[in-house]
């Protein structure tokens, strides 16, 4: 049995950001066929980086976990060095016209690139975490007993480090978004390394090409993630006794869920009602909106999740930046309607290939679509759990993602 490896900046079983979970699905599939090891970090808190769990090895569902110690960064000096770095791209990106000449002038100069520019980037990607060198130092020694290598996340440590150690071989699933760090020209030579770079979705592929046009010259091809069909139980009760909707995941501003929950909470006083939004996952926001109508559930069980979304009135996604957005597929796979962000290319895509859900913009058009869901008839429901049940299986088989992993290995490996 051919052993690989799979390298995530977090894994475990209480982690539900959609990369580990992602990692953690592919791993336990992969170990049908393959000696998988997963090395990855201690920490369970991003961006802490907590170390958490002990280092060293353990088992989780049958997949051997080799975890390395964060070993801290300054994050002051993350924030410090990522403003140069973002400064020096974005003003010697900007054309020259009369209304910014001297403004514009000044900002060169200001962020003019040092001479040791690729140092600087060096050390952002160190400070930006986890820091396992451990495990950097393990690839190195140890890579030759391994036929592949899968990387997760093209924006941390354990990623742009080890493929410096193992490129040909390895497997890059960069889970790209049209984010502003993005386009660093330090990511560069990242990017030529894999032997092969497994996308989530087209629009990913077309972003990353765009932004970095070596990896055109990489082989690659279309994969995402698998999902079973689930079983229900038909006899369950609902968790809550009001109409609801739900949100799953990692409930922050980047995510977008505070502008959610405004939009929720202003849309509920315009029209004096009490439909519910549940919030599932862990919370960081800092800010909060005063609402009764706004359920925290905090980090729950799988079958506990499973349960809120079986009976809920569909699944909003208000994120603008996602590469795949697993939970839209899972709402599919149940025939949930889903309530999605229109600027996010991936999730726009998803909403009219499979004519399974709807799209907001702004306040008004959020409220219209709500609205929408809340009244649609037997047979527009059938029609649309048909359509989302359908689009999942069709493009996201767990058998035809493995046959991908398997024609990908098979090449790094030769």
């Amino acid at each position: 049995m051919d052993k690989i490896a799979i390298i995530v900046q977090r894994y475990g079983r209480e982690i539900n950001g959609g990369a580990e979970v992602h990692a953690r699905l592919l791993a336990e599939r992969l170990k049908e066929k393959y000696d998988v090891d997963v090395l990855t970090s201690c920490s369970l808190a991003y961006p802490a980086w907590d170390n958490y769990y002990p280092a060293g090895e353990e088992m989780i569902n049958g997949v051997r976990v080799l975890r390395f110690k964060d070993e801290g960064a300054n994050r002051k000096k993350t924030r410090r060095l990522g403003r140069y770095l973002r400064g020096n791209w974005k003003y010697y990106h900007r054309g020259y016209t009369i209304n910014n000449f001297i403004t514009l002038s000044i900002r060169r100069i200001w962020y003019r690139r040092k001479k040791n520019h690729g140092r600087v980037f060096d050390r952002w990607i160190v400070n930006h975490g986890p820091v396992c060198k451990g495990m950097i130092t393990y690839l190195e020694q140890e890579k030759n007993q391994y036929k592949a290598f899968i990387y997760f996340n093209y924006p941390f440590y354990p990623t742009y480090f080890g493929l410096q150690h193992t490129s040909g071989n390895s497997i890059l699933i960069p889970l790209a978004h049209d984010e502003p760090m993005l386009y660093l020209s330090g990511f560069e030579k990242m990017f030529s390394l894999p032997g092969f770079i497994m996308y989530n979705t087209e629009s990913e592929r077309l972003l990353l090409e765009s932004a970095h046009p070596v990896t055109r010259t990489i082989r690659s091809d279309l994969a995402g993630v698998g999902f079973d069909l689930p079983v229900l139980d038909e006899n369950s009760e609902p968790p809550i006794g009001f109409p609801y909707f739900v949100y799953i995941g990692r409930i922050d501003v980047g995510k977008g869920c505070l502008e959610l929950m405004n939009y929720f909470s202003m849309m509920n006083r315009s029209q004096h009602r009490n439909i519910k939004l549940v919030m599932i996952g862990k919370n960081h926001l800092k800010t909060f909106v005063k609402d009764d109508n706004i359920i925290f559930t905090g980090f729950i069980g799988e079958e506990e999740k499973l349960l809120y979304l079986q009976h809920c009135a569909g699944l909003i996604i208000p994120s603008r930046h996602e590469s795949l957005s697993m939970v839209t597929l899972e709402a599919m796979s149940f025939g949930k309607p889903v309530l999605a962000n229109g600027y996010c290319d991936v999730l726009k895509r998803h909403i009219e290939k499979s004519q399974a859900g709807f799209l907001y913009y702004d306040v008004k058009d959020f409220s219209v679509q709500v609205d929408k869901i809340l009244n649609l008839s037997d047979n527009d429901k059938q029609v649309i759990a048909r359509n989302g049940m359908q689009y999942a299986e069709k493009n996201y088989r767990w058998e035809r993602i493995i046959e991908k992993f398997d024609d990908a290995i098979d090449y790094v490996g030769a």
